[in-house]
């Protein structure tokens, strides 16, 4: 009896210091604490506890995207945080009651100008503290217009839209868990795709201690150069056909495309491994019924942009890749408002005016304006990898927004800096994911345990060789394949499941 007494002491006194400590009322009441916190050039505006199912609020934002806000269910009990940092920077923060001691921040995408609630969830469901910013201004994922305001280019929100809003969010985030939770997160991590993806490369570049390992996928960076790129298909068009090409055309070209190199890769799975690879011909394209100017353009459009004077500007997408995005019927918005309000200031701008020589002082003026700013292409990170820092990148083949070749090509620059392939390897790795679109999608694989690599590399120091990249349609897990650190790629064996990734090596 008296060794039974005493066991139940022992677990009532680790139930007093622990589950105790986070009862309904004591979380309220800590969780409300927050908004007498003090900060230099910030306020939290709002904390309350949610659980369960909860609804986001609508904001201007959300509207001007066409989203609606979308139930979230299945919450853990969270202290919710809306963070305003001055001059008109929102952040929310979501912050567990059972914390994993990590804290986990979301990238936006496009203009930012929004808050992907739904991603917060995830995080937090998984026992991160989540956190994401709208970057400084509320505005539709494809409309840049708030860079141009009241007839006058809005530097500050461009800065913060660029750096100070990530920076200053991650800042302020720690100093909130170490007084809602009484101890600074053991780990900082952060996620994000595309202008996700610029963020955390753009932390590593100027605030390299502010996170342990950053998860990039098909980032934004050389925004400078291939922003402005993404209106060349609509140029080369317009000056060799007076119109874009039939979207129909576009499609069934890739269609074929693909048709033709599926085959060599020694799989017929829909995906081409290596689109790198590829030699398109002229008579290939006339079978499918394209004329001499369609043929042109399609080449200069694959091509990507060149300057008058012939010279190399900056990579297009793949031909495996959907055109149609930057290619169709229309501009793609975000390199049509990135001309008419970054750099002429000028919202009634038709792109349609510039030509092939009003696209190189586009390009010009885009790389002079914005690449001390926005660019995101340092590629000295040996302060990032002194501090310990891990990165893992990741991008698709079949990118249809930002070429998978910018990638690589600052990859190449940091082995260049960083001493070479084995001293990178230390601390970043890319892969590339053959028939992924922007950041998930396409024909390819594209669920991929590159956050959980990325966790055991920095917490346990298990470097990876391979991720593992899965396609999962109605909940069942369709294809399989390994990703294998750049430039080697996977290549099928010959025989066995081509869904077992033993039946691969890397070469």
């Amino acid at each position: 009896m008296m060794k039974k007494n005493l066991l139940f002491l022992a677990i009532l006194s680790c139930i007093s210091t622990s589950a105790w400590a986070n009862t309904i009322d004591s979380v309220t009441e800590r969780c409300s604490d927050l908004k007498k916190l003090n900060f230099e050039n910030a306020k939290v505006v709002n904390s309350e506890v949610i659980a369960g199912d909860f609804t986001p609020p609508t904001k201007l934002a959300d509207t001007l995207r066409g989203a609606k806000s979308q139930l979230i269910t299945n919450l853990p009990q969270i202290c919710r945080v809306e963070l305003a940092i001055e001059p008109k920077i929102n952040v929310e923060i979501w912050l567990p009651t059972d914390w994993n001691q990590r804290l986990q921040a979301i990238g936006g995408g496009g203009f930012a100008g929004f808050i992907p609630f739904d991603k917060l969830a995830v995080a937090a469901k998984n026992g991160y503290v989540s956190v994401t910013t709208d970057t400084g201004h509320q505005g539709s994922l494809f409309k840049g217009d708030f860079a141009f305001k009241d007839n006058e280019l809005q530097t500050d929100l461009i800065t913060d839209f660029a750096y100070r809003s990530v920076h200053e969010m991650t800042v302020k985030t720690k100093q909130i868990i170490q007084s809602y939770y009484g101890e600074a997160a053991k780990y900082s991590y952060w996620n994000g795709c595309s202008t996700g993806g610029r963020q955390g490369l753009m932390e590593v570049q100027r605030f390299p201690a502010d996170y342990d390992g950053v998860y990039i996928i098909a980032p934004a960076i050389q925004w400078d150069k291939f922003v402005t790129s993404s209106l060349w298909p609509q140029i080369v068009m317009q000056e060799e056909l007076g119109k874009p090409i039939d979207t129909a055309k576009l499609n069934q070209v890739r269609e074929a495309i693909i048709k033709y190199a599926d085959k060599q890769d020694g799989i017929i799975d829909g995906v081409v491994n290596d689109p790198t690879t590829l030699n398109i011909s002229d008579s290939f394209l006339q079978q499918l019924g394209l004329n001499d100017a369609e043929i042109i353009s399609l080449k200069k459009i694959w091509q990507g942009p060149t300057s008058q004077s012939g010279q190399f500007l900056w990579y297009s997408l793949e031909p495996s890749a959907d055109l149609t995005p930057i290619a169709g019927k229309v501009p793609f918005t975000v390199p049509e408002d990135y001309l008419r309000y970054w750099i002429y200031q000028k919202p009634d701008m038709d792109w349609k005016q510039l030509g092939y020589k009003g696209f190189d002082d586009f390009y010009n003026e885009s790389v002079e304006l914005y690449r001390p700013i926005m660019g995101t292409d340092n590629a000295d990170l040996s302060q990032f990898k002194k501090l310990g820092g891990k990165m893992i990148i990741w991008h698709g083949w079949d990118d249809q927004l930002i070429p998978p070749k910018g990638t690589i090509h600052y990859y190449n620059n940091v082995q260049k800096i960083m001493g070479g392939k084995s001293h990178t390897d230390e601390f970043m790795k890319l892969y590339m994911a053959p028939g992924v679109g922007h950041c998930n999608g396409g024909d390819g694989a594209d669920t991929i345990n590159g956050f959980e690599s990325l966790v055991n590399w920095v917490e346990k120091q298990q470097s990876p060789t391979t991720l593992t990249a899965q396609k999962i349609q109605n909940g069942k897990v369709t294809m399989k394949r390994p990703l294998c650190q750049y430039p080697l790629k996977a290549v099928y064996k010959g025989e066995g499941d081509v869904n077992n990734l033993a039946n691969f090596e890397c070469k």
